[in-house]
């Protein structure tokens, strides 16, 4: 039986512009204020697109915001719904924080990934340029509560 041709160029469109779950190429392994947000702005350029903290804040992913805290506080030990925060919105590149928490499980998700370290010239250079920016943060509202009634936020945060 020889299939419709119309059918069968309508089934193939729509396969070129169905969305597809994409596979992380690129995983970043640095810390925030080590030249993610630089490293973003170039993947992207590149034809990547790039998950980074700037993704959760400013597309309002906070479903995000809840997988990522149970999986950092498991160790990043599920594989479906780390790989989910990516996939699901087409994600193939991704560094900063929390990514850069997860690298290690993220490699032997995507074995066939690059992983890119980034990293500040001196650990002292990098705490001050945190401490001018993400880490003030943790001394305002609301996130100064954060280390009061959320446990976990403590211990990611108490000797800031």
């Amino acid at each position: 039986m020889v299939p419709n041709l119309s059918v069968l160029i309508l089934t193939v469109l729509c396969m070129m512009v169905m969305p597809t779950k994409a596979a992380l190429e690129v995983i970043g392994s640095g810390f925030g204020r080590s030249g993610t947000d630089t490293m973003r702005v170039a993947l992207n350029a590149l034809g990547y697109k790039t998950y980074h903290m700037k993704e959760i804040l400013e597309n309002g992913l906070t479903a995000h915001v809840e997988t990522w805290h149970e999986l950092l506080k498991n160790g990043c030990d599920d594989e479906a719904a780390l790989k989910a925060l990516y996939e699901d919105l087409g994600y193939t590149a991704a560094v900063d924080f929390p990514t850069s928490a997860c690298w290690e499980a993220l490699m032997r998700a995507y074995p066939m990934a690059k992983i890119v370290h980034t990293q500040r010239k001196s650990g002292e250079d990098w705490y001050a340029s945190a401490s001018d920016s993400i880490l003030s943060l943790m001394h305002t509202f609301p996130f100064n509560i954060f280390k009061r009634i959320d446990p976990f936020s403590y211990t990611l945060y108490k000797d800031v």
